[in-house]
């Protein structure tokens, strides 16, 4: 068989099966059986083709090697295998402290309430007959303030003042009507006011 033939099989035989020892744990033997036919390419092409084509494979071998460990243990989590021994990692969302507490803050935003306490600007304020934990979002805030929980940060509620609060009782503002009502005001007063006593008296 072709010297280079040769070179060429024992080097694919080497990279797949170092490959395969990733996925197949054989206790070494298959990881000994890549490295042995690899050095053996190695020798190969020293000894029949050359210094030049040696250290050709050589360098390839350098080359090769860490891309197939490194595909290999790439793709070694989405195997069945992998799966059982290297579980997917937990959410980090998880991992962070009171993460409960900071999914139910996260449901509360949008939602008006009232402040318990002066918020300067950590405070506390009542969504739904819930107590919780606020923060202002610009500025001091006083007690009895209708407030929106606009955020989050950690589990307290970011919250600004609730612009509406004076509509918050059913009364509709209607600028149009306070328009309407200062016309009828001013025509009314207008009426009432005698010019004629301005004219000068005629001769």
């Amino acid at each position: 068989m072709n010297s280079i033939l040769w070179v060429v099989l024992l080097m694919m035989v080497g990279l797949s099966v170092m490959a395969l020892e990733v996925f197949v744990p054989s206790g070494g033997i298959l990881g000994f059986i890549s490295v042995t036919a690899i050095v053996a390419a190695i020798a190969t092409a020293f000894l029949e083709l050359g210094a030049v084509a040696g250290m050709t494979v050589l360098a390839m071998t350098v080359v090769s090697v860490p891309c197939v460990l490194g595909l290999a243990f790439r793709w070694f989590p989405q195997t069945p295998l992998g799966r059982r021994v290297l579980p997917p990692p937990p959410d980090a969302a998880d991992l962070l402290p009171d993460a409960n507490r900071r999914h139910h803050a996260r449901t509360l935003v949008g939602r008006s309430g009232e402040t318990l306490s002066e918020l300067l600007p950590w405070g506390s304020i009542e969504i739904d007959g819930m107590t919780l934990e606020a923060l202002s979002e610009s500025g001091p805030i006083e007690v009895g303030t209708r407030v929106e929980a606009v955020g989050v940060q950690g589990t307290a509620l970011v919250v600004r003042i609730l612009r509406s609060d004076d509509r918050a009782d059913g009364e509709s503002f209607q600028p149009e009507n306070k328009a309407l009502e200062l016309d009828s005001r001013l025509s009314q007063t207008l009426e009432a006011f005698e010019f004629e006593a301005l004219n000068p008296p005629t001769a």
